[in-house]
């Protein structure tokens, strides 16, 4: 019994131990990336330390997170790919489609961005297929497809809820070349987004 005592001891110790490595490097990396310390993070992330800490996944993940902040096009792809070729469930499928999906609408380029709307469209995700659709057809294709439904839920909503729905709005606008419904409805989603920051700064407060 003793033995068995040290043994759960020990075995406790170690994954405290690993435990705090992984919150450590984790910071580190991810304080590499926000302070722009690109070869670094890159020295880093390829040592043998976070290999032994992190699952596969994981270390794909900062490096597509890396690939995504230096606008490297190549490697995002193949990060991706690898990523995306894994068994992954439906709610981590949503993260890295989105997440690929948005940095390609990013730099305007349709064929990926297609790639991974279909790749939604497969999810049983409803509001992210809707959200992702409206994106595509206002960012890519710049057609007004969604004008009418946006405008009509902006009676249904609440000032706090407008912002992105007016965003979404005047960028249509922009595409129709119709910039004085473009500046108005802009300046709507400022005020609106303006308003929402209000409210989570007061919210905040109380909780102090």
């Amino acid at each position: 019994m003793k033995i068995i005592a040290v043994v759960v001891v020990v075995a406790i110790g170690m994954y405290v131990i690993v435990e705090n490595l992984k919150r450590s490097a984790y910071k580190r990396l991810v304080t590499y990336l926000q302070e722009g310390k690109l070869e670094e993070f890159h020295k880093e992330i390829d040592s043998q330390s976070i290999k032994f800490l992190f699952p596969k996944i994981s270390v794909l993940d900062m490096k597509l997170n890396a690939a995504i902040v230096e606008q490297n096009k190549k490697q995002t792809i193949a990060y991706l790919e690898q990523i995306c070729a894994m068994p992954l469930p439906n709610s981590q499928k949503e993260i890295y489609y989105m997440k690929a999906f948005n940095f390609f609408v990013g730099i305007s380029d349709k064929k990926n961005c297609k790639l991974y709307l279909d790749k939604i469209n497969q999810l049983p995700n409803e509001r992210l297929k809707q959200e992702a659709n409206r994106v595509y057809n206002i960012y890519i294709l710049k057609n007004d497809k969604y004008l009418k439904d946006l405008l009509e839920e902006l009676e249904e909503m609440e000032d706090s809820q407008k912002g992105v729905n007016e965003f979404l709005i005047s960028i249509i606008y922009k595409n129709m070349k119709d910039f004085e419904k473009a500046e108005y409805y802009e300046e709507l989603s400022k005020e609106h987004f303006a308003l929402v920051d209000e409210m989570t700064s007061k919210k905040l407060n109380k909780q102090e």
